[in-house]
Parts: C-alpha cells; structure tokens; sequence
C-alpha cells in the first residue's frame, strides 16, 4: 500500500486533506500544465522562473523539515524527499548523484505526470520539479542554487533528469 495515502488525514469539516500537519490538494497534474502552457504563451520561456521560484520554497521548506525535525542527514533528506514525491504520484524518483562537498546533486524521474500530460515539447516542462529540487538544495548546502533539467520526457528522452548545485 502506499504509505502518503495511509499517513493523509481527512477533515470532513473542513473538507481538507492534510500530512504531517501539512495541509494538501489534489490536483491532477493537467491543471497544472495548463497554466503552464497559458503563462507560456503570455510571457515565453520567463514563464518558466514562476514555476521554478513557487517551487523552490516548498523544497526548502520540505528538506528543512526533514533536517531540523527529523535529525536526517543529506543523504537521508533526499532520500526521503524522493519517497514522498514518488509515492505523491510525482513519478518515481532517484538520486543518482549527491556531493555534499562538491555542492552538487542528480536526480532522475521516471514516468513525470507533467512531462506526460505537457505533451511533446523541444524544451524541458518540469520547472515546477526543478524549482523544488533546486530549493531541495538550498536547504542542504545552505546556499543558493542553480538548477536544469537537462533531460525531459516531453522531449522524448528516456527520463526527465535534474542537476542541482550551490552558486
């Protein structure tokens, strides 16, 4: 069984879902996409940085959580960023590179529900995962990040990939 969906707690009364204290929506990942696309067409690639800086604050706030709260250490805190977003239907996530020394970490995603309902693109889609992950990063190395998807399964690569590292 998938360990999110057993930990989520229902609030009838308030009709909100919640995790860890957390407060959470479902959201099918076309919405999201959509908005995308629309913001896309209204500004151009800067659209982009929206989706990035939304994200980075949660991924932040998230690895944080796992670091102060929970006593992980990096490789911990990815490890169990990857779980949560790949059991939150995010697709299914690896870290396939962490240099704490060298400030630095991959990741690979496989089955991306926004490279898929994005359809095909000549450019990377998933600014929402890189945002997040790069604010994954700023909690770890304490820094500022930069980030790329440097592989996308709207592009027709195999996986979509992101590489992280502090400036």
């Amino acid at each position: 069984m998938n360990q999110i969906l057993e930990s989520l707690e229902y609030d009838a009364e308030r009709g909100s879902l919640s995790l860890q204290s957390a407060r959470y929506v479902l959201l099918p990942p076309a919405l999201l996409m959509e908005l995308q696309k629309n913001l896309d067409g209204a500004y151009g690639r800067e659209a982009a940085q929206f989706f990035v800086e939304a994200g980075m604050g949660e991924g932040s706030a998230l690895a944080g959580r796992y670091r102060d709260v929970f006593g992980y250490p990096p490789d911990q805190v990815l490890g169990a960023v990857a779980f949560l977003l790949s059991e939150s239907g995010w697709g299914t996530f690896s870290v396939e590179i962490l240099s704490v020394e060298g400030r630095e970490m991959v990741f690979k995603v496989l089955e991306s529900p926004f490279a898929d309902v994005y359809g095909p693109s000549i450019q990377p889609v998933c600014h929402l995962v890189l945002g997040l992950l790069r604010g994954v990063g700023m909690a770890l190395f304490d820094a500022e990040t930069t980030g790329m998807e440097v592989q996308c399964a709207a592009k027709g690569d195999t996986c979509c990939r992101f590489v992280v590292s502090a400036k």
